[in-house]
């Protein structure tokens, strides 16, 4: 059965080429589409995991309330109409009570590790430089358990801050600023006080220019000292045994107190949805594109049986029953879906590669290249979404042509 159908594929080259290239276009576009988009992704996920991590406990701001501060200055009872509402923030974010955190974050099982910061903004000044910064501090030797920031060093170590000293590592973009080096030193000032010296001593560089612009890491206890809020930790972050939990431990953990604990992917709502959002269109393009290689298939198919009427006639007069007319056609639908979609399969990595290797006048994470996933996964479901529409687009004329008899075809050929 298989050489027949094979043989009736060859007495159509061109029709046959056409949609065995379909299919493989088809798979190649999938694999293409999603190699990129998976690649951004992971990029995304790492650069959101490296200020997140799977789990961030923050303090709550203290709002200036309206409702709360008029009784305060008037009484309960005295109508008071502000003509500038009091608004603003009564104090920094800061964990209340860090060392309960610390206990129970040890204690639970799925927590790998944890890492108290203190995240505060900043001014960073070389003689007439100046600029603003985001400045972190934190404990080097927790910090490096929980994210990927070391990956992204180009001089230096983030276990150099280890000991305090008055050491900064700062984005590349803080240095262009600057006009400073490493190993040269720059004034920080949070504006409660007089600016003090650190010494960079090394340089970080994330891939991305708004965060390089403004990224200064110190040890936590120089920047407490700096801010003037010794013992102070604005936040924790967590690691857990599987990414997969976050949600779970998230809405768990909320309930020991009043402190905001949000999962990675609550805390990045919009990059969320802005990667569902991917997803669709991913799925939509796809759709589109096995469509049009499965009504081709179909055409081609339907066309063959048209022609092929006598030879199906013959086959049924000698005893070819129904479920083998059916075999035949489908086994050609199959052939070319299986085919075209191991080629696809081999177009789509010959051209991930090539994306990969272009290099970009920019940095995205670690290098100046697209970045490109080659997870199984996607061309597992590009295989198989060429199989799927390769078997339902055959199905249909094979199931007409089992259906014909000779007398039929007979009737057909004389009418």
């Amino acid at each position: 059965m298989l050489y027949l159908a094979f043989r009736q594929m060859l007495s159509r080259k061109k029709q046959t080429l056409l949609i065995f290239l379909g299919v493989s276009f088809g798979t190649m576009i999938y694999i293409v589409i999603a190699g990129l988009q998976f690649g951004f992704r992971s990029y995304l996920y790492e650069q959101l995991l490296n200020n997140t991590s799977h789990v961030l406990i923050t303090g709550k701001e203290g709002d200036i309330v309206e409702k709360e501060i008029t009784p305060r200055f008037f009484g309960e009872n005295e109508f008071v109409r502000w003509l500038i509402p009091p608004q603003g923030k009564r104090s920094e974010s800061k964990l209340e009570n860090p060392q309960s955190w610390f206990d129970r974050l040890s204690a639970d099982p799925d927590v790998v590790a944890f890492a108290p910061r203190l995240s505060i903004s900043g001014m960073a000044s070389k003689s007439r430089h100046r600029t603003n910064v985001n400045i972190t501090g934190i404990i080097p030797s927790r910090q490096v358990k929980i994210t990927s920031l070391e990956d992204y060093m180009k001089v230096g170590s983030i276990l150099d801050l280890s000991g305090g000293g008055n050491k900064l590592i700062v984005g590349s973009g803080v240095l262009k600023e600057l006009g400073a080096k490493v190993g040269e030193s720059i004034n920080l000032s949070t504006g409660l006080g007089e600016s003090r010296p650190f010494k960079i001593i090394g340089l970080i560089e994330m891939g991305n220019e708004q965060i390089d612009k403004v990224m200064v890491l110190g040890n936590i206890r120089d920047i407490q000292t700096l801010n003037k809020t010794p013992g102070r930790i604005g936040e924790i972050t967590v690691a857990l045994v599987d990414i997969k939990l976050s949600k779970e431990k998230a809405d768990k953990w909320s309930l020991y107190s009043n402190d905001n604990v949000e999962s990675w992917d609550e805390a990045n709502a919009q990059f969320m949805q802005m990667i569902s959002i991917q997803d669709i269109m991913r799925l939509v393009i796809t759709g589109a594109i096995l469509l049009v290689a499965g009504f081709g298939i179909y055409n081609i198919l339907t066309i063959m049986i048209s022609q092929k009427q006598k030879e199906i006639a013959i086959l049924r007069s000698i005893g070819y029953g129904p479920d083998k007319i059916l075999e035949l056609f489908l086994f050609q639908g199959l052939m070319l879906g299986f085919g075209g979609g191991l080629l696809g399969i081999g177009l789509g990595f010959v051209i991930n590669l090539f994306m990969e290797s272009i290099e970009l006048s920019m940095r995205i994470g670690k290098s100046n290249h697209l970045p490109v996933s080659y997870d199984l996964s996607i061309y597992i479901t590009a295989f198989a979404a060429a199989q799927i529409a390769a078997a339902i687009a055959s199905y249909l004329p094979a199931r007409a042509a089992s259906k014909l008899t000779p007398l039929e075809i007979i009737r057909s050929e004389m009418g």
